[in-house]
């Protein structure tokens, strides 16, 4: 009850506020879209990644990378997230009211023309309800701060449609498979599932008014959360990568908390060397890839990478600061923002033609809960497949 009476005077102006400019507009606002919230305790620590077992992604938007991100226990605060991603009525609004910008391009999904608006400049009531696309990250943020929220961590992003699981056997990675549990799950061949993405319907797939898939939803807290798998992939503020080692190193998991101050090894593979002394030796299998040349005096600095460049390049498991057993990592906040890149997270309508990634990307990664599918600045050119739902503190 506190929490309703603290908010209860910005909820008051955020009414008021919409009530003038109604007025002013001549039109009635459009709905804000409801919200579904996570408070309970237990269920706000959860296991982020799937280790091994992770989804091939793209983080640089073009080539794919196997990073065998290590999971991590993360705890998250609690938070309210949107039902479903914000339609492109919604966004007009915001921009009618001179607090949004337009989106690059009036054209959208499935080559539809007239998506956001029509060449004569007036709204196409077909596609009011759809999912808004072609906005940056900088434009979904402004449209969240008008609507008095923020956008989502990938950490709140991924606890909602992956579940509060403890362990990788019990994580669901589609939202549309909900009796499947763990890491093998996989998309069935000739999937027929009513979600809109790739793998599904003969890898023809639309997109659709939001709210209206019966697959494509998870319950949260009693309210159904929809399209989390498929329909568009949503931006969050979370940074996209965190490398430690040299320029031509693979990013790193997105569990790593680095600032740049920490210290940091190269995971497993140089302590196991240098106890062992044989790469790619019985007693160090795991180092195959990571070799140091003759030499196996490892330099006591591990961010002075000309000396044994190569040992600090990722094997399997990527390079990051190792925890205690049992470490709970905090995610609470709402995004360090030192990388360059943003996360986007789920999946979309696209096929693999479409997107210009690789069909086995498309078919076993786009969906699942766990994939960290693609990056891009918040300034970069928006993409037709991607939108934005927003989230709020508790």
């Amino acid at each position: 009850m506190n929490h309703h009476v603290r908010d209860m005077p910005k909820l008051l102006i955020l009414v008021a506020f919409l009530l003038l400019n109604a007025c002013a507009t001549g039109r009635t606002p459009p709905s804000d879209t409801p919200m579904a919230e996570l408070r309970d305790a237990s269920q706000l620590t959860y296991l982020f990644g799937m280790g091994d077992k992770a989804c091939t992604i793209t983080t640089t938007g073009s080539s794919a990378q196997d990073l065998g991100s290590p999971e991590a226990m993360v705890k998250v605060s609690p938070f309210a997230i949107d039902v479903h991603e914000v339609t492109v009525e919604q966004y007009q609004y915001c921009v009618e009211m001179e607090i949004c910008s337009e989106p690059a391009a009036y054209n959208g999904p499935n080559n539809v023309q007239d998506y956001y608006m029509t060449l004569s400049g007036t709204a196409n009531s077909k596609y009011a309800s759809y999912p808004v696309v072609y906005v940056t990250q900088n434009q979904a943020r402004e449209y969240c701060a008008f609507r008095n929220k923020r956008l989502p961590t990938e950490f709140e992003w991924e606890l909602v449609a992956g579940g509060p699981a403890k362990t990788r056997a019990d994580k669901q990675l589609y939202t549309f498979l909900p009796a499947e549990r763990g890491p093998d799950t996989k998309i069935p061949t000739g999937c027929d599932k009513n979600v809109a993405i790739g793998a599904c319907k003969g890898n023809n797939a639309d997109v659709r008014a939001v709210s209206t898939s019966t697959d494509d939803q998870i319950t949260v807290g009693g309210v159904a959360v929809f399209d989390l798998a498929g329909n568009v992939m949503e931006w969050t503020t979370s940074d996209a990568d965190e490398p430690k080692s040299s320029p031509s190193a693979k990013p790193v998991s997105a569990t790593c908390d680095w600032t740049g101050d920490e210290p940091w090894t190269c995971d497993d593979c140089i302590t196991c060397l240098a106890s062992a002394g044989t790469a790619g030796g019985t007693k160090c299998p795991m180092c195959l890839t990571c070799v140091c040349g003759t030499d196996q005096q490892l330099p006591a600095d591990p961010t002075a990478t000309a000396i044994r460049p190569n040992c600090y390049q990722p094997n399997k498991t990527a390079i990051c600061p190792r925890y205690p057993t049992d470490t709970v990592l905090d995610k609470h906040y709402t995004g360090k923002n030192l990388a360059t890149k943003r996360v986007i997270r789920g999946g979309a309508y696209i096929t693999a033609q479409a997107s210009g990634l690789a069909a086995s990307i498309v078919t076993n990664c786009f969906g699942r809960s766990d994939a960290r599918v693609l990056a891009k600045g918040p300034q970069d050119d928006p993409l037709v497949f991607v939108g934005f739902r927003c989230a709020k503190d508790l």
